[in-house]
């Protein structure tokens, strides 16, 4: 008589993801790995660790924060060097060659870039160099053609502009 196995919840191979794999993949994150090699790290695969994710929304956020993090401290040295070659450029200025007409070098020029000057202003001085907002007001006006000839001449008063008299329209005096 054959003996009795009980069933397994499960069928398959238990999986390799847990909790504490994930805190260390959320580690690896925030020491500025990317995402797929702080995973692989972990000898797993990255669509097995989405699946899991997939199966546990909540630890989408803590990812998500991870991410974050490590891309807010990678970036900020970016950011400084952006700000150091923005001010350079602007008013330190490079240099470039100066060529005769016989394409022999025959000295440098200084040049400045107008357009990082600008950024570098309203960055540190955002009180006085930002982008202010201004308000079109749109107006519809009738103006009439006696009206217009009435402005016209009135500007052209103004200005010192005569106009020639009109031609007035008298009869000869009788003989």
């Amino acid at each position: 008589m054959p003996i009795a196995v009980p069933k397994a919840d499960k069928v398959g191979r238990s999986s390799k993801f847990s909790r504490a794999l994930f805190d260390r993949v959320l580690a690896a994150i925030r020491d500025g790995a990317p995402s797929l090699n702080a995973i692989e790290t972990q000898g797993i695969d990255q669509s097995t660790f989405y699946r899991h994710l997939q199966r546990q929304p909540d630890l989408v956020p803590l990812l998500q924060a991870a991410q974050l993090e490590r891309d807010r401290v990678r970036n900020a040295s970016r950011i400084e060097e952006a700000e150091q070659e923005l001010k350079r450029r602007g008013i330190d200025g490079w240099t470039e060659p100066v060529f005769d007409a016989k394409g022999q070098m025959c000295g440098e020029r200084r040049r400045y870039s107008d357009a990082c000057l600008i950024f570098f202003l309203k960055a540190h001085k955002p009180e006085l160099y930002r982008d202010q907002p201004t308000t079109v007001v749109a107006t519809q006006v009738n103006i009439t053609p006696e009206k217009e000839k009435d402005i016209m001449r009135e500007w052209r008063s103004r200005l010192g502009a005569t106009e020639a008299p009109a031609p007035a329209t008298t009869t000869p005096p009788a003989p």
